[in-house]
């Protein structure tokens, strides 16, 4: 975290969707004020974690608070989900801007200033955002199990909050712009760019996308994602998180008990980590999983997803590829090259099929061509945050305009000596 905030110190298709929720409906359970923070506060944060005013300016005072909400489920049921309300105390209209977090698979979520995700939200809030965090479905308060890596459910977190939002704002008496900014890292960048492709496919008047910037997503999970799943990989827990995410939203395998899917003695290891779990850290699994993700699985079922074109495993992962539609909103791809958890060419093949299909405004932005993937966040959110200051400053089409030449100077200075002890020591220290 200390990391994090150095940088930051530094660096300034055709898509059927469900029934049109009812404007009128009421979606917003509870609210909860957390924590308020004045001027005063923010000041003291920002030099605690020696981060300048002049990179994150603090013009607002701000309060968090916690919500519940009614979302629909995959179903077409409603359940609860939570997220977390930043606040900016102010008397003009602002935009709203949504921040997708990373995986995680412990239930459990605390409001904290020290975690670096929940200060990115916060930041945005003090510079005039009204900033959300969702919790997607299953994790925080929310009800039942986090689907991990479904762009519906993952949409409907996002939509359905902002409907909550809606509400709560007329108890709060703050004024919505019409400005709506979408972004997020690793599962993030997955559900920011699910959020942008319903949103847009929902087409309500009251929510019209702005600009998203997604950041170092698996949008190419049967593509280039998929590769990594064959091969020695830093993260192994992605395999099983899907294939439990995918068994419980599409039933793809018959069977009863999914963890027959998992060699011994997996079949029994990882149920702990998925089932009812608040403590148990993706790194404790990590270091239980083989090296090479298939090998958890058992071969008859890894012969059938290579060889069976119409394994429903592969199927429904594909249907949740984020690349074969195009926006209208202008998109960012941020990414690193050296990402070894998330491969950017994810990045790559969405912008590809992307510019194919008639997208005008997307554009791809590698932030290094060594930085691993933790090390890639601080940048990716530091160009996410320019590049929606420009829309929030200029209006709804600003030019494509590069990075001020002292901010990049700067940027280049940071990033050169960041990526200097990333080659002598690969930690890829973990910011998110």
């Amino acid at each position: 975290m200390k990391y994090f905030f150095l940088l930051l110190a530094f660096l300034f298709s055709a898509l059927t969707y469900g029934d049109t929720p009812d404007p009128n409906a009421p979606y917003l359970v509870s609210y909860t004020l957390v924590k308020s923070h004045t001027k005063q506060t923010l000041n003291q944060l920002w030099k605690k974690n020696k981060v300048p005013k002049i990179a994150l300016p603090v013009k607002n005072e701000v309060d968090i608070y916690e919500i519940i909400y009614k979302a629909r489920w995959i179903d077409g049921t409603f359940r609860n989900a939570s997220g977390i309300y930043y606040v900016p105390k102010v008397e003009n209209a602002v935009p709203y801007v949504m921040f997708g977090h990373g995986t995680q698979i412990e239930k459990k979520r605390n409001i904290s200033d020290g975690d670096a995700q929940q200060f990115i939200c916060l930041s945005f809030a003090a510079d005039g955002y009204a900033a959300m965090y969702p919790d997607y479905f299953g994790i925080g308060k929310g009800e039942g199990n986090h689907l991990y890596q479904h762009a519906e459910s993952e949409a409907e977190a996002y939509i359905y909050m902002l409907y909550a939002i809606d509400e709560l704002n007329k108890k709060l008496n703050l004024k919505h712009n019409g400005q709506l900014f979408l972004t997020g890292y690793s599962q993030g960048g997955h559900s920011s760019l699910a959020a942008h492709k319903y949103i847009e496919a929902l087409n309500d008047p009251r929510y019209k996308v702005t600009a998203s910037s997604p950041m170092s997503g698996a949008y190419d999970m049967t593509g280039e994602q998929e590769k990594y799943m064959f091969q020695e990989y830093p993260r192994p827990f992605y395999l099983p998180y899907l294939l439990l995410s995918y068994q419980e939203a599409y039933k793809i395998l018959k069977t009863d008990n999914i963890y027959t899917a998992f060699k011994s003695p997996f079949d029994t290891l990882l149920q702990p980590f998925f089932e009812h779990n608040d403590n148990r850290t993706l790194d404790e699994l990590n270091r239980l999983m083989p090296k090479i993700p298939k090998d958890v699985i058992t071969d008859s079922l890894v012969n059938e997803f290579l060889n069976n074109p119409d394994f429903p495993f592969k199927k429904r992962l594909a249907e949740n590829n984020l690349t074969d539609w195009k926006p209208e909103a202008p998109v960012q791809l941020c990414y690193c090259q050296g990402d070894r958890e998330v491969n950017y060419k994810n990045s790559e093949v969405a912008y590809t099929k992307m510019k194919a299909l008639g997208a005008k405004n997307i554009k791809l932005n590698n932030l290094s061509n060594s930085l691993d993937h933790n090390t890639c966040a601080g940048f990716a959110v530091l160009a996410t945050k320019y590049y929606f200051n420009r829309f929030k400053k200029q209006g709804k089409n600003p030019k494509m305009k590069d990075v001020p030449g002292w901010k990049k100077f700067i940027i280049g200075f940071v990033k050169r000596s960041e990526e200097k002890k990333y080659k002598k020591d690969k930690h890829d220290k973990a910011y998110l």
